[in-house]
């Protein structure tokens, strides 16, 4: 079997990783439509959305605990577990480079009025106010971003509910 494949002036792909992208792709394809005809409508659909774009940018300073509340709110509220989990994973893209502006906005914020020197244990001051820093900043930052996505899925759904409509009634 061929492990390698030659790309023009010289540059090798592995198949292996080739196929891999190929199978992550057509699982992304599958689960953008399975997010765009879930039926339960356009709004819990970009809810969702957005509280898992919002339950990733508070997992990184909670170490995974909004993850957890993610979870247990969509199946509280019985809304798509689907779109949140797309939400989550797709704001993993993005989540990494805003960490600067995170740990910015926590700084502004908070200023010197946060005093972590009234902690017990010498090791954690300086841990626990830049984790302050860092979820402060983190949820203002995801609170923005879900808001923002709850608006855009929502408007792409609903454009694509008018298409269907207007191409439906243009059948009959």
């Amino acid at each position: 079997m061929i492990e390698n494949m030659t790309l023009g002036k010289g540059y090798k792909v592995n198949l292996k990783v080739k196929q891999f992208l190929a199978k992550l792709k057509a699982k992304i394809r599958v689960k953008w439509n399975e997010l765009l005809n879930d039926p339960s409508g356009p709004h819990v659909v970009a809810l969702s959305f957005a509280i898992g774009a919002l339950a990733l940018m508070l997992t990184l300073p909670t170490l995974g605990l909004a993850f957890l509340l993610m979870l247990a709110i969509m199946k509280w509220t019985k809304h798509s577990l689907t779109a949140a989990l797309i939400g989550y994973f797709f704001t993993k893209l993005i989540a990494f480079p805003l960490a600067p502006l995170e740990l910015m906005i926590g700084r502004v914020l908070l200023h010197e009025n946060f005093d972590p020197n009234s902690h017990k244990w010498t090791w954690a001051r300086g841990m626990l106010h830049k984790g302050a820093e860092f979820i402060l900043g983190a949820s203002i930052v995801g609170l923005g971003l879900a808001v923002i996505f709850y608006f855009v899925i929502k408007q792409i759904l609903l454009m694509r509910l008018k298409a269907k409509a207007k191409k439906t009634n243009a059948q009959d």
